[in-house]
């Protein structure tokens, strides 16, 4: 699809994935329209942009979201970035804080497609993208309840492609490894392990445009050895399940856990 021209929303353009997903769609020549919780963080990247338009809203909140919806009905492009950390033991959330994870990493992102399809589908022409994660392919521990929701956009982005097809219309999903200049390990200064290189946000806003323009399914936007463990999670399970359990690895994530509790 070509994106310039195109009106595109980027959710969760606040922080720093979103704001390299909505830089890289402005540098293509989009009309942008940034939305997040933080308005201080969204007017001033709207001024980076040239005036790109703002909209406040907290995807936890339906109401909010419903409004959201109503001022996009035009919009080509739809990029759901925004997600809540939600690393873990599933034994230590709350019923409530599943739910609030499964509703802004997975629920959200599937209602706002279904209330923005028709129009599209009447002008026959759009683009929907899934921000998901490398733990949408290969299950790690203490990531029981996120991998439920980027493992459940994985599924819901591909099926919902095949119902797409011939339309004018299309989804793809991105599936980064951890953002090393982004996200909690940028926000809470959780240092990557030992041999861990990760990648920048600029990388990945590079696979979101190329998952449009190319109208690919999915893009992963990692390092070989974190694509190869991404094809091997499918082929060799317990393979994976034995990285994941390394104690290095779990420590690593613990640190995650600990610094980002209070944002579920």
């Amino acid at each position: 699809m070509e994106i310039d021209g195109a009106e595109a929303v980027v959710t969760g353009a606040s922080g720093g994935l979103g704001g390299a997903i909505a830089r890289a769609m402005h540098a293509r020549g989009a009309r942008v329209i940034l939305t997040a919780r933080r308005e201080e963080s969204l007017r001033k990247l709207s001024t980076e942009l040239n005036g790109a338009d703002v909209i406040v809203c907290d995807l936890a909140d339906r109401k909010q979201v419903s409004g959201l919806v109503t001022r996009l009905v035009q919009t080509d492009i739809v990029v759901f970035n925004a997600a809540l950390p939600a690393a873990g033991r599933l034994d230590d959330f709350t019923p409530e804080q599943v739910d609030r994870a499964l509703d802004v990493n997975l629920r959200v992102p599937m209602l706002m497609t279904q209330q923005l399809l028709p129009a599209m589908l009447e002008r026959r022409h759009g683009h929907f993208v899934y921000i998901s994660s490398m733990a949408g392919k290969v299950p790690s521990v203490r990531q029981s309840v996120y991998s439920a929701a980027k493992f459940g956009l994985r599924g819901f982005c591909g099926a919902l492609r095949g119902d797409l097809h011939g339309s004018g219309v299309s989804a793809s999903a991105v599936f980064p490894e951890a953002i090393n200049d982004a996200g909690m390990l940028a926000d809470f200064g959780i240092p990557l392990p030992p041999g861990m290189k990760g990648v920048s946000s600029v990388a990945v806003a590079r696979a979101v445009i190329a998952a449009i323009e190319k109208d690919r399914g999915e893009v992963d936007a990692a390092r070989f050895p974190v694509r190869l463990a991404g094809k091997l999670g499918g082929l060799a399970p317990g393979l994976t399940d034995r990285m994941t359990r390394r104690p290095a690895h779990i420590a690593w994530i613990e640190t995650g856990v600990e610094r980002s509790r209070h944002l579920r």
